[in-house]
Formats: C-alpha cells, structure tokens, sequence
C-alpha cells in the first residue's frame, strides 16, 4: 500500500468520528481474510460494503453536517488483495429547497491487488460530486481528488500495472467558487500511467489509452471557462502532455504510432464575450511510425477576440513538428508523411481591442 499511503499523506484529514442516528452502514463479507472499516458521522449517511474472495481491505469514512444533504458509498470487490479508502465530506450551507450538495462514490475491483483512494469534499461544499473508479485488471492504482461543486471522475481500468490519479480543485481556496468539472481516465492497456488536474470553471478531460507503456498528462487550471483537453493513445510507449492556463483553451492528441511525445501548451487571457469559443485550440495526430515529436506552444493575448489554431500530422518515422503562435488570428498546419522531415513555424500578431 505504498502508493496509497503516499496520495493519503497529501490529502490526509482528520477523524470525523464514530456512528450517529439515522445512518446506515451494511458489511457483506465472504471467502477469507477479508477486513472493512466504516465510520459514519452525522446524519443520513449509507455505505455499503461487499467483499469475497481473499484478502481485501475497505476503509470508508463519510460525514454528513447538513441533514438535507446526502452521502453514499458503495464498494465490492471480489478479487483478491484489494484495497480501497473512500472519504467523503458534506458541509454544506444551503438549506431548504436550494439544499443541492450529494456525494457519491463507488468502488468496484474484480481484479487482484488493485488500490483505490476516494476523497471529496470540503470548503463547504454546494454542489454534486461523484467519483466511480472499477478496475477488473491487476495491480492498477486510482487516485480522485475532488473538492466543491459538481465534479465527476470516472477511472475505468481493465489492464495490467496502470495508474490513474485525478484532482479537481485541488488548490481552490475555500472562499472561492468552484467548478463544473468532470474527468475520465480509460485505460485498457498494460503500464500507462494517466495524470488529470483541473482548478477552476467548467474544465473537461478525457483520456484513453489501449496500447502499453503510455504516459499522458493533463493540467487545467486558473479559471480555465470551458476548456477541453482530450488524450487518446493506442501505440504503445508515447507521451502526451498538455497543459493549459487561462480561459477558453482547447486541445487534442491521437497517438497511433510507438515511442512518440507530443506536448501542448496554451495560454490565454480575458474569457471571451461571445458563445464561449476557444481562444486557442491545438491539434496533434500522429498515426504511424515511430518516435515522433510535435510541440504547440499557443498564447493569446488579454482581451483578444481572435483565435490561434495550430494542427499537426505525423505518419511516418523520427518526425520534428513545432508551432509557437503568440497573439491572434494566426493559423498553422503541418502535415508530415514519411520519415526524418523537420518543420517549425512561428507567427504572432499583436491585438490592441478597445
């Protein structure tokens, strides 16, 4: 439980006492060696815990300060040598009608020697979390992190060896908004490692990745209205990284071929005024080949109402592909087929908007 006590150290909070009236707590255990630990506080809280087979341990840990406000967790694991902590916080101010704050948290493992950990909540939290992590494959790890206002996390892996950690507002302070969220990991493959972390409005990212060995990461933060990153990997041993900063950002990476990187960095200013349309949208495809390389670099500047695009394609060998684009209204493809081809393309056009 190495990796587990290491997430545990970073979000680690206090007791939150033992069982109070009108809670609910079920234990279904079968098999051997099985071990569960429910600790309930408040009022209204359900959890249910379901293990068989052998060796698996589940923690859970909820309370509940609002009697309007309601949280359930559910974990079944039916492999062997599963570990699971799940914590949840309501603390909600809202009451009456405008009462909108429930958390949900499910865990299921039907492999062997997979490890979850489960944490949302506070800062007075008003809005609807939920976090669904199911792992049928062997010695996965799944992290989710989530704090105030209608996040979703899903972890679904099916390979061998991944590890998937997911943070959402993670470094929202306490009376700041939150966020819409929502975050998917999907890892079929053997040894990939997926990374998501979101602060701010209305972020959105996706990956999948079928292949082995591949790494992808995804950072969204500073109030970024409306962003999308998406990240999808079928070769095997690739890279992805993207990391955007600001308002209204929009990237892609599809990676088919094998030992590739591709890196998106975007930043941009002022939300724009009209329909929320993105200010900087980078695209990178490599379909084919090997050890391939394509970096976008895309700035916009404050108060710009001009979009940068940039798109990438790679089908072949030991490509180099770079855009910088810095401004607005500039707009850069490179198509790259075969082997060895070399492009770099940079452009920037100053905007002053009254």
């Amino acid at each position: 439980m190495k990796k587990l006590s290491f997430i545990l150290g970073i979000f680690a909070i206090g007791s939150l006492g033992s069982f109070a009236q009108s809670n609910i707590g079920i234990v279904t255990e079968s098999g051997a060696d099985q071990e569960a630990t429910i600790d309930q506080m408040g009022f209204l809280n359900k959890s249910y815990v379901t293990q068989s087979n052998k060796a698996n341990e589940a923690e859970v840990t909820q309370s509940n300060f609002n009697a309007l406000y309601n949280t359930y967790s559910d974990v079944n694991q039916s492999g062997k040598s599963n570990e699971a902590v799940v914590k949840q916080i309501s603390n909600g101010t809202l009451t009456g009608a405008n009462a909108i704050g429930t958390l949900k948290a499910l865990v299921t493992q039907t492999g062997n020697k997979n490890e979850v950990y489960q944490y949302q909540g506070p800062h007075n939290q008003q809005g609807i979390s939920f976090a669904e992590v199911i792992q049928s494959g062997n010695e996965n790890f799944a992290s989710q992190n989530q704090l105030k206002y209608g996040n979703e996390a899903r972890i679904n892996q099916s390979g061998n060896n991944n590890v998937a950690m997911q943070a959402q507002d993670s470094e929202l302070l306490p009376d700041e908004e939150g966020s819409y969220g929502t975050a998917l990991i999907d890892q079929s493959g053997n040894s990939n490692t997926a990374t998501q972390k979101q602060d701010g409005w209305s972020n959105d990212a996706k990956a999948y990745q079928s292949g082995n060995g591949n790494l992808s990461t995804q950072v969204q933060e500073d109030y970024s209205w409306k962003s999308i990153a998406f990240v999808s990997q079928s070769g095997n041993n690739n890279i992805a990284t993207q990391n955007q900063l600001g308002y209204l950002n929009s990237a892609t990476i599809d990676q088919a071929s094998n030992n590739s990187v591709a890196t998106q960095i975007q930043t941009s200013g002022h939300k724009r005024t009209v329909d929320y349309e993105e200010l900087n949208e980078a695209e990178i495809y490599q379909w084919g080949g090997t050890k391939n390389t394509a970096l976008q670099t895309q700035e916009s500047l404050g108060l710009s109402l001009m979009e940068n695009e940039g798109i990438i394609w790679q089908n072949g060998s030991l490509n180099d592909a770079t855009q910088t684009q810095t401004g607005g209204d500039n707009f850069s493809t490179v198509s790259q087929t075969g082997n060895n081809h070399k492009a770099t393309v940079t452009q920037s056009m100053s905007i002053v908007q009254l």
